[in-house]
């Protein structure tokens, strides 16, 4: 005759050994297919990723060893148990052990299930080519954010420092590494360029006030702009227009949350006409909420893949112009406003 909890414990046991075995699975599958990808973004990825495969390991042990032991110590009245359960505790036991397992199993599950979800695209070689320091561009990689520093020289040989900065959020779930071929040139051209790294890929659920970070830590910097892409661009929107410290604003693929409140606020749209996941007619309906005076840039077959190098994007159009042709239109574009925010030095008389 089977004791009191026997199945409740089997079943429970059995559930936690493939949801123990899922943990490690996704955490192996991360590391094998993101691992450049994750281990180049925010910390927190890595962490989770690497917590999860734990967890999954001490599932697993707890399933296997409820499985082969759990009978011995559910027996009732078993004389070699120095424990001596009633049918009564066993049951109660029973009822303790789903109470608290139940909830940890849903948990377990939703854990795994979003970590597989947040798997990240990974830059492309282009990309990552372009993540080195050169003659002509000095690259840091930082916890929160990498950033790209040109090496001009003045006729003395002197570093020209720049004094115009723009800190960028990159898209949903992408490689923040997906943007250095695209924004290097700027970094090259002058400008002091930062692509902030946010947990999970998901700008939404950083910190709002992240590329005050950035700003914090650059106080020779006397002009700034905030951008992003998709999402990103979304909550630079947001950044730019709670601090006057910010002159302008770029959107690549990508529109404001909410009507902006700022109106000298210099703002850019870049957009792609075959862009299926920043459409065409939701950046034309987001114009309301924005300046203006802002800039519209239409990029004719770009899509929203066109915006960073990281491959193919699920639900994103059919490109249908040159990717080099369609970065140096955004690069000219994103340079211009740039160099809009230095004020014209006046003649002298």
């Amino acid at each position: 005759m089977a004791q009191p909890g026997t199945i409740s414990r089997v079943v429970l046991a059995v559930a936690w050994l493939l949801v123990g075995g899922a943990m490690i699975g996704v955490s192996i599958w991360l590391g094998w297919t993101r691992g450049q990808a994750i281990l180049n973004g925010h910390p927190a990825m890595l962490v989770a990723a690497i917590a999860g495969g734990m967890l999954g390991f001490v599932a697993l042990a707890w399933s296997i060893a409820t499985l082969a032991l759990g009978a011995r110590q559910d027996s009732e009245g078993d004389p070699r148990h120095p424990a001596h359960r009633t049918a009564q505790q066993i049951g109660r036991r029973a009822v303790v052990r789903m109470v608290l397992a139940i909830p940890a199993l849903l948990i377990c599950i939703a854990f795994v299930a979003a970590l597989a979800w947040v798997r990240p695209l990974q830059a492309s070689s282009a990309a990552t080519a372009a993540m080195y320091s050169g003659d002509d561009v000095q690259v840091t990689d930082l916890v929160g954010w990498y950033e790209m520093q040109g090496q001009r020289k003045d006729k003395n040989g002197r570093l020209i420092k720049p004094t115009t900065g723009l800190v960028f959020v990159p898209g949903s779930r992408i490689d923040p590494r997906a943007y250095a071929a695209l924004l290097r040139p700027l970094a090259a051209a002058g400008y002091l360029v930062a692509v902030v790294k946010v947990p999970f890929g998901i700008a939404s659920i950083d910190h709002p006030n992240r590329p005050q970070d950035v700003l914090a830590v650059h106080p020779e910097i006397k002009y700034w702009a905030t951008g992003g892409h998709s999402l990103g661009g979304a909550a630079a929107a947001s950044f730019a227009d709670s601090h006057p410290s910010v002159n302008a604003l770029v959107l690549y693929a990508s529109y404001p949350a909410e009507r902006l409140a700022r109106s000298d606020l210099k703002v850019l749209s870049i957009s792609g006409s075959a862009d299926r996941l920043a459409t065409p007619a939701q950046i034309d309906a987001a114009r309301a909420d924005l300046p203006a005076t802002t800039s519209y840039v239409v990029i004719s077959g770009g899509v929203h893949s066109t915006f960073g190098d990281y491959g193919e994007q699920p639900g994103d159009g059919t490109p249908a112009v040159d990717h080099a042709a369609a970065r140096a239109q955004i690069q000219k574009a994103t340079a211009d406003l740039l160099a809009s925010l230095t004020p014209t030095p006046k003649p002298k008389k």
